[in-house]
């Protein structure tokens, strides 16, 4: 007789949601899980963070910053090559 593996999520269960785990406990709990099982309970949909106004100037600011260092790297090696 075979036994079949029940499919079970971490914070699934009947009385439990994720939410009701701290920190600690979900990490203990992951910790503990098998490979299969651990791949099974990573396997859910994480929404998109929503970005506060500050925080989109902020990664604005990083992509500008990062355009204008690629400018400025291209125009050092153009330099040098001539």
């Amino acid at each position: 007789m075979v036994k079949k593996e029940e499919e079970h999520v971490v914070g699934s269960g009947p009385g439990l949601s994720s939410s009701d785990l701290s920190s600690s406990d979900q990490s203990w709990v992951l910790s503990s899980l098998e490979h299969d099982q651990l791949a099974r309970a990573k396997k859910h949909f994480i929404p998109r963070r929503v970005l506060k106004g500050s925080e989109l100037v902020v990664l604005w600011g990083l992509r500008i910053y990062l355009l204008f260092m690629m400018a400025v790297v291209v125009y050092q090696v153009w330099t040098a090559a001539r």
